[in-house]
């Protein structure tokens, strides 16, 4: 999963990065268009059931085929509306090829919502390494037919190639090792027992996919175009590193958590495993990537953009208190509480944009303060029913988020140390700052675990009834 996850943020920038400069900024924006429409569309086909079908207690094959074929029908739905919502999204962008990019892409709807369901399958039974497979193969070969077709002069169609290869790749490898098959089956009672669960995530999924597009929308009323571009960066920045630890631990948190959802003393301990493991692994980051912003974004984008540095700072340290109380997501899932997860995603939207009003910020590091208060202010709710759900103390959270906390703060001495002390060219310092505190958390954390690794990483899985 850690590989997928790395993999995953390594080829969506270099596909952003070498398509968008072999086609240049014109076509990189038109075929951005026609990619956003599908992936803002399609996120709803594949995430559906995925969930359901991990927490189901008695999964049969009348709920896999059923989540599987409806899905696929919705699947078919969202490519229908994709296609005819094509010629007033290309009126509307000023750029008519948009409808032939989307016409193309919408095909590809039903595939992925196929994929996304067999996914929750696969993650189940906890079969990572064909789940990575998806990525490790399908990604450097989608990368490979972009850039083809962007060397041949195919403009925004390099990018719309590069998608419909992966999401095929996709679909091919988990139609041939995953334990869906192309069996149309509709059970309306089956639906309705996945329904309770299926039902809140996909919501509160949708919700957080368009929270940080609204909040965007809303801050572009309230700034100037350079703040936004510069906060826009150094949140980007921040959730390219940080996505990498949220997504591998939601897959190792959710079948986990799920199979012990009979056994709440097994599943407390489980879940404080898998919360020290989110916080050796998100803690470091955060933090380090507060601590060295003004060196790297002087590095990669040039003074000028200093003040992505400053709200890249704010916001963290922000972050670093979502991983203080372990995958909340996962665990509500498991207790069969799946709408809480909505609930805090309508939480985290509307919060902000309360903010927003009240504060006005006006510069990047008051819009990161602004963005960053719902990590800050949720945390201590969360926590509280995170404790409250799992029958366990705070000082009990406290002991097994500790080694991570520890380390952490080992580190940030260092790196501090060094970022003051070096007067070193910033990339320099960067790699330094980066040796320095990397050796001093590792042997920190290795200190705190007792000479061992994260039981998380170590403790077999129980095997369902």
């Amino acid at each position: 999963m850690l590989a997928e996850s790395i993999a995953a943020a390594i080829f969506s920038f270099a596909s952003m990065m070498l398509i968008g400069r072999v086609i240049g900024p014109h076509a990189a924006g038109v075929g951005t268009i026609a990619i956003a429409t599908f992936l803002l569309l399609e996120v709803f086909g594949a995430t559906l059931f995925p969930d359901s079908l991990v927490q189901h207690p008695k999964l049969a094959e009348r709920h896999a085929s059923s989540a599987a074929t409806a899905s696929v029908l919705l699947g078919l739905v969202l490519s229908l509306a994709m296609a005819a919502a094509s010629p007033f999204i290309a009126d509307r962008t000023g750029s008519p090829e948009v409808v032939w990019l989307i016409l193309a892409l919408a095909p590809m709807m039903p595939l992925a919502a196929f994929s996304g369901t067999a996914s929750g399958l696969l993650l189940r039974d906890q079969r990572y390494r064909l789940m990575s497979l998806r990525l490790l193969v399908g990604q450097p070969l989608a990368l490979a037919a972009g850039l083809g077709a962007a060397a041949a002069g195919y403009g925004p169609w390099a990018m719309v190639i590069n998608q419909c290869v992966s999401t095929v790749v996709t679909f091919l490898l988990l139609l041939r090792g995953g334990r869906l098959r192309l069996r149309p089956q509709l059970d309306r009672a089956a639906l309705a027992e996945l329904w309770p669960v299926a039902g809140p995530q996909v919501a509160g999924v949708a919700v957080l996919v368009g929270r940080y597009r609204l909040f965007l929308l809303a801050l572009g009323f309230v700034v100037s175009q350079s703040v936004l571009a510069v906060s826009h960066f150094a949140f980007r920045l921040l959730d390219a590193a940080l996505a990498v630890v949220w997504q591998t631990v939601g897959r190792l948190a959710m079948p986990r958590l799920c199979a012990l959802q009979h056994d709440r003393p097994a599943m407390a301990e489980a879940y404080g495993e898998l919360a020290q493991l989110q916080a050796l692994l998100g803690l470091p980051i955060a933090a380090g990537l507060a601590l060295i912003a003004p060196d790297l974004v002087h590095t990669l984008l040039g003074p000028e953009w200093a003040g992505a540095a400053s709200a890249a700072r704010v916001a963290g340290v922000a972050v670093m208190f979502t991983f203080l109380y372990g995958d909340q997501i996962s665990l509500f899932v498991a207790v069969g509480k799946a709408k809480w997860n909505f609930y805090v995603a309508f939480g985290t939207l509307v919060l902000p944009m309360i903010a927003l009003v009240l504060l006005k910020p006006e510069t990047p590091e008051d819009v990161a303060l602004v963005w960053g208060a719902q990590c800050i202010l949720f945390a201590p709710l969360l926590t509280w029913l995170v404790l409250r759900e799992i029958h366990r103390s705070v000082w009990w959270l406290a002991r097994r988020i500790a080694p991570g906390v520890l380390a952490t703060l080992a580190m940030a001495v260092v790196v501090a140390l060094v970022q003051q002390g070096l007067n070193l060219p910033p990339a320099v310092r960067i790699l330094a700052a980066i040796g320095a505190g990397g050796a001093t958390y590792i042997g920190v954390a290795w200190l705190a675990l007792g000479g061992r690794l994260p039981p998380a990483l170590l403790r077999a899985a129980l095997v369902r009834s």
